[in-house]
């Protein structure tokens, strides 16, 4: 079995292992991928923070040059297969693509870097090359922030790969590629609004914590801010638009406003991608009130997903919010906090992933990018770690219906696209470690 045909099945073989988190149960991941290692002489390891929440790491010493992680999760979110076409967890081949939970994100990340890391283990490296599968990404982020906290010299590394950039946009000048290099700012907060039971026959007697909550939600849905022209986000969307054709010669927010808009009306993922990039946008999504059919309702609760761009701090969030909410009766709480993180692009992996993918996709351009989520390259960056997301992978057809299997329904990846990625990270991760 060639390189290829074994990183099909063991692609296949990762699916079938039912990460859904909540619960997560990685354990039983990283026992195979421990396994898999072994049967190639490799040592590893799994530790366990909760039961069943298995993080995989192993380590080739290298000699004293720059250290490299590749990072991976292995928690995926829920599938429900009566709205799939294959069952979510059967790692089925079918019509030349790999089907199922993890299909992009991220399983078959675990299967490139596992592949490319047993390739590597008899090969003089110039720094440590480590491999961790970490549990816990896809609620909270809790097995890398307990690596970091309690085991950190076991996954300490100069430099990480992980997720979140590398996918390749066909335009009408070629191939353009993101690589992540800064995430937006997360910050959730609640909402609460208070008011007095009453019977629900009359509802003059109490007053009513779902009305008073009624124009605070108003104020969300109609929340915007203008796009702002912050790197390393601005340098990737003018890149799209000028390949897309869409924008020339000198800029103004007017004209960019109105490009993007077209953007979206020809594929609405990768327009709505690139606003919410350069942007704050506050989300509403989870609102409870009442507790029962005939009191009148004396508490409500909202939730909001604030995501803001490199350059912003928590101080400057919560004057967002108070100028937002000012003249209404209503208590705001954090329940989440995360400022922007990014990392410098003038970096060694950095050259080295640019000629990786020049040498695959020779006349391609590479663009440090701010994906409008989240990953765990945050807790790095914060330790003052160079982290970049890059996960290469061609956009098959339209961005819109591809980025909507991530999450969804009928996740999956074509086998050349996953041979790709293991070629184009193979290539970058000799390269930096030669």
């Amino acid at each position: 079995m060639d390189s290829k045909e074994e990183l099909v099945k063991l692609l296949s073989s990762l699916i079938q292992i039912d990460t859904s988190n909540p619960p997560g149960n990685e354990s039983e991941l990283a026992s195979f991928l421990k396994e898999w290692l072994w049967e190639r002489g490799i040592r590893s390891e799994i530790l366990e923070y909760e039961k069943g929440r298995g993080n995989l790491i192993s380590r080739i010493k290298g000699s004293k040059g720059p250290s490299l992680l590749l990072l991976s999760h292995s928690d995926v979110v829920p599938a429900d297969p009566a709205r799939w076409k294959i069952p979510p967890f059967s790692g089925i081949v079918r019509d030349d693509c790999i089907w199922g939970r993890g299909a992009i994100d991220m399983k078959s990340m675990i299967a490139v870097e596992a592949m490319i890391f047993s390739e590597m283990v008899d090969k003089d490296l110039n720094g440590d090359l480590v491999f961790a599968v970490t549990a816990d990404e896809e609620r909270g982020g809790s097995g890398v922030r307990l690596l970091l906290e309690k085991n950190r010299e076991s996954i300490i590394a100069d430099y990480v790969l992980n997720e979140g950039g590398g996918e390749g946009i066909l335009t009408k000048e070629g191939w353009l590629f993101d690589i992540q290099t800064a995430e937006r700012g997360v910050f959730w907060y609640r909402i609460s609004t208070r008011g007095s039971p009453a019977h629900g026959s009359i509802p003059g007697l109490g007053i009513n914590a779902i009305e008073k909550m009624i124009p605070i939600l108003n104020r969300v849905l109609t929340f915007k801010r203008e796009i702002e022209f912050v790197n390393p986000s601005w340098k990737y969307v003018e890149s799209l638009l000028r390949m897309t054709g869409l924008i020339r010669g000198v800029l103004d927010k007017n004209m960019v406003e109105k490009a993007l808009d077209e953007l979206t009306k020809i594929d609405k993922g990768l327009g709505e991608a690139a606003k919410s990039m350069l942007k704050v946008t506050m989300t509403p999504t989870i609102i409870r009130g009442g507790v029962k059919e005939n009191i009148v309702p004396y508490e409500c609760e909202l939730t909001v997903d604030c995501r803001v761009p490199p350059g912003y701090s928590k101080n400057d969030v919560s004057k967002m919010i108070n100028e937002l909410f000012q003249g209404l009766e209503c208590e705001v709480n954090f329940i989440q906090e995360f400022e922007p993180s990014s990392s410098p692009i003038d970096t060694p992996l950095y050259k080295a992933i640019e000629k990786a993918i020049l040498s695959e996709v020779p006349g391609a351009k590479l663009e440090p990018s701010t994906k409008t989520g989240g990953t765990d390259s945050r807790y790095f960056r914060k330790m003052g770690i160079v982290a970049y997301g890059f996960q290469p992978l061609k956009v098959e057809g339209n961005y819109y219906d591809w980025f909507r299997m991530i999450h969804g329904d009928n996740e999956r990846i074509s086998i050349e696209n996953l041979i790709f990625s293991y070629n184009v990270l193979k290539r970058a991760v000799e390269s930096f470690l030669s």
